[in-house]
């Protein structure tokens, strides 16, 4: 007889749905159906970064917003909480839209992928890839065409974390900051990156004007 897992340790394992020794794995339905908090969503962790995103949408006037890969709804909840907007929000797991929607019920989730429907969504000023870009690296260079087609003239603002010295995946695309900087083809508005001297990571913000 198998012993249940633990809390703790079902949320320590949920990189093995995702990346696992350097190889995309992507089973974020599984994994939301396995562990209760994946990224301890719920403290909002990369808190430099997700407020950066949120100081973008306010300064530059932004009041509707499309954020891709919601998870479990933390974020949207803070955006609405600072910025008066309820975001389209969505996510490739179905099982972390319905968890979203039980905990946030104010708010606006569904079930999409970006890569497949951004037509769907082309009405939005602004786009947010928050800690998502790691999981649609082969798929980064058909979006920005798609959205350069259907979306010119708004926004893209990216919140995401890269790695001191120490990453694994992706590398042959960008391994920090300016690299993804360059490889985007919009025009650069604003960003930043912050982090504590401890920390491993860096938090970074930037937005774009599609173009």
């Amino acid at each position: 007889m198998s012993t249940p897992k633990s809390k703790k340790a079902e949320n320590s394992n949920y990189h093995d749905y995702v990346i696992k020794n350097g190889k995309f794995i992507g089973d974020f339905e599984t994994m939301y159906q396995n562990v209760n908090d994946p990224w301890m969503q719920s403290i909002q962790p990369n808190r430099y970064s997700r407020n950066a995103g949120i100081i973008h949408i306010k300064n530059f006037g932004i009041t509707s917003i499309l954020e891709v890969g919601c998870g479990l709804g933390y974020y949207a909840e803070w955006i609405y909480q600072e910025t008066n907007i309820v975001p389209k929000s969505i996510d490739i797991s179905a099982t972390a839209v319905s968890k979203a929607k039980e905990k946030f019920p104010h708010l606006d989730f569904e079930l999409a992928d970006i890569t497949k429907n951004i037509d769907s969504f082309k009405t939005r000023e602004a786009i947010i890839l928050s800690e998502v870009v790691w999981y649609i690296l082969p798929n980064l260079k058909a979006l920005f065409k798609a959205l350069s087609e259907s979306s010119k003239g708004k926004y893209l603002i990216v919140n995401q974390v890269f790695y001191k010295g120490s990453q694994k995946y992706g590398n042959e695309y960008f391994t920090d900051l300016q690299e993804f900087i360059d490889f985007v083809p919009f025009e650069l508005l604003a960003y930043s990156e912050s982090s504590a001297v401890k920390d491993t990571t860096i938090e970074t913000s930037v937005i774009f004007k599609i173009t």
